[in-house]
Formats: C-alpha cells, sequence, structure tokens
C-alpha cells in the first residue's frame, strides 16, 4: 500500500500534465457527435465539482496535499471524495461527446480509475488522524474552480471546432 500511495502523491502533482496528453490524443481520435447525455454528463460533473469546491476551497486545487482537517458536511456527507465524482463525469461526458473508439473510450476510463483509486489511496494517508470540520459553502472558494471551467471551455471549443470538419 505503500508503493501506491507514493504513486498517488506522483499522480496528484502530475493530474493537469496526464489530463492535458490525454485531451490531445482523445484530439486525435475523436469522432464528435452532439449528445444531450454527453453534455447532462459535463453539466454534472461541473455541478458535483462546484458543490465540493464550495466547501473545501483552494486545498484542493495544489499539487500537493495540504489539508489540515477532513471536511464532512455538504457533499463530503454523501461521498468521500466529491470533487473525483465530478471529475468521473466531466471525463465521461467528453468521452461520450468526442466519441472515440469504443475500445480507447473503455481504456481511458479504466486509467481514471486506476489514477484516481492510487490517488485516494495517498490521500486517505495523508489525512489519517486528521480532525474532521463542518465548513460552510463559501461562493469565494469558487475562484480555484476557474481553471476547471476554462478547461470545459477549450474542450466545448475544440468539440465545435471538430464538428464543423
Amino acid at each position: 500500500m505503500k508503493a501506491l500511495s507514493k504513486i498517488g502523491r506522483h499522480l496528484f502533482r502530475h493530474r493537469a500534465i496526464i489530463a492535458g496528453v490525454a485531451f490531445v490524443i482523445l484530439i486525435i481520435a475523436a469522432n464528435p457527435r452532439q449528445s444531450m447525455v454527453g453534455h447532462a454528463a459535463v453539466g454534472i460533473g461541473l455541478l458535483v465539482r462546484s458543490w465540493a469546491a464550495g466547501y473545501i476551497g483552494s486545498k484542493g486545487r495544489r499539487r500537493e496535499f495540504r489539508a489540515s482537517y477532513i471536511v464532512i458536511n455538504g457533499p463530503y456527507r454523501l461521498l468521500k471524495h466529491p470533487l473525483y465524482f465530478g471529475n468521473f463525469f466531466l471525463v465521461t461526458g467528453i468521452l461520450i461527446l468526442y466519441n472515440p473508439p469504443r475500445w480507447m473510450g473503455l481504456v481511458y476510463l479504466v486509467l481514471f480509475f486506476v489514477i484516481y483509486l492510487s490517488i485516494v489511496i495517498s490521500e486517505t494517508d495523508h489525512l489519517r488522524g486528521k480532525p474532521v470540520r463542518e465548513t460552510c459553502y463559501r461562493p469565494g472558494n469558487l475562484r480555484g474552480e476557474f481553471s476547471t471551467w476554462l478547461v470545459v471551455v477549450i474542450v466545448y471549443l475544440v468539440f465545435f471546432l471538430l464538428l464543423k470538419l
């Protein structure tokens, strides 16, 4: 478990680079199509992430685990890792919209689960023994989510460009 935790820290630190490379490969293999299910999944992902970020603040946007307590209310009352749950919906929705070959979509989802499972294990190790705390939803905490929304805008710009080609 110690090795998996170490791998999870490394993947957490480099998750944006991994996602960027995966997106470029996805563009190359894309056969985009309009899908209400895909758009809905992206929307759900953004809503879940925004809800969670409002409670946790900028701690989830760092390159290292820095939390000094465990949030236990809001979406954290229902899910231990709602930001990652939101990411799952974002990835699934984008895969549906970009419509790569089925095998590739399956590989992406398996990789998502493997990567985030190791991140969850690593984060759980970091949080072990930390106190629990209820926090309030603060709209100001959403500043860190600006980058998520910006990435989604870019994903949609590329998507609509590919639809026109």
